[in-house]
This record gives C-alpha cells, sequence and structure tokens, in this order.
C-alpha cells in the first residue's frame, strides 16, 4: 500500500471520504489532504527533511512568523488612532506609550450551566477579555498555548467540580 492509499483510508476511517456523494466540507477536506500529501510526496523529501517542511507549513498555514517578531517599525499598521498591529503576528498590538502586548495570552474560564444544553450539566466556558493581554519585550515568539486562568462563580466556586 502506498502512502496515498494508505491515507485514503485513514481519513475514510476519520469519517472524510474523498468519494463522498454529497460536496460539502469532508470530502473537500479529504481531497484537499490527499492534494497536499500528493505535492509533499512529490517534492521527494527524505525522512532528514521532512520534519522540518512539516514543521514550517504548519507555522505558515497557521499565520505563525518563522522567527521572533522584532517590533521594528517596518512590523506594524496603523489599526486605529494610537493603536498598530504587528504584520507578523496579528494577535499582537502597539498603544500610544509604545507598549507591545499579545491580545490572547490569558484566556478566562468557568464552569457554566443551563438547562437548554447538556441537560444542565456544568461545563467549561472560555471568554478574552482586556485581562487577556500580555505584555510583550522583543524579540519575541508566541508562546504555543496562552495561559489558563480559571474564574470563581457563586454557583461553582471551586476549579474542580
Amino acid at each position: 500500500m502506498n502512502k496515498q492509499s494508505w491515507a485514503k483510508t485513514e481519513l475514510e476511517l476519520a469519517g472524510y471520504f474523498v468519494d463522498d456523494p454529497e460536496d460539502g466540507p469532508n470530502k473537500w477536506l479529504a481531497q484537499g489532504t490527499l492534494e497536499l500529501l500528493e505535492v509533499f510526496s512529490e517534492q521527494g523529501h527524505s525522512g532528514m527533511s521532512a520534519p522540518y517542511a512539516i514543521n514550517i507549513f504548519e507555522r505558515l498555514a497557521n499565520w505563525k512568523p518563522l522567527t521572533p517578531l522584532h517590533g521594528g517599525d517596518s512590523e506594524w499598521n496603523e489599526v486605529d488612532e494610537n493603536m498598530w498591529q504587528n504584520k507578523r503576528d496579528s494577535s499582537v498590538f502597539k498603544d500610544k506609550d509604545n507598549i507591545a502586548y499579545w491580545s490572547g495570552g490569558r484566556v478566562f474560564w468557568e464552569w457554566f450551566s443551563t438547562p437548554e444544553i447538556d441537560e444542565g450539566q456544568p461545563y467549561k466556558l472560555y471568554f478574552t477579555g482586556s485581562g487577556s493581554r500580555i505584555n510583550v519585550i522583543f524579540p519575541w515568539v508566541q508562546p504555543e498555548s496562552p495561559e489558563y486562568v480559571f474564574r470563581p462563580s457563586i454557583d461553582y466556586p471551586n476549579e474542580v467540580l
């Protein structure tokens, strides 16, 4: 079995059918993934270069810079009066005081329940706000994930149920 056949089987086991009669997202994902694998195979990567190519592609496909942000003037677009957004990482901003920050550096969560959802069973509700900002000092690389912060409520004062 070659890589394309193996990948097609794996996609089908996951519910993504290339030959799906319904033209929709599952079919598009299956076809697109197989096309990417075909291009990747044609490039002739060895076991040595493949992981590097995959890493570079993954970062670029996710709009993540390959090198640290430097914060120089050429990296910014003015998006509002006294507000600049980084061209290389759109989640980084700079204010009128020249203070740069990562807008999604902190994600808050709390337990939430409502009778209309999952029979009232509590679930984690995630949100961001002005308290989500984390100051950036250049050179800077975005961490793999934000900091998650539990916010207690009257109904759910503890992180663990």
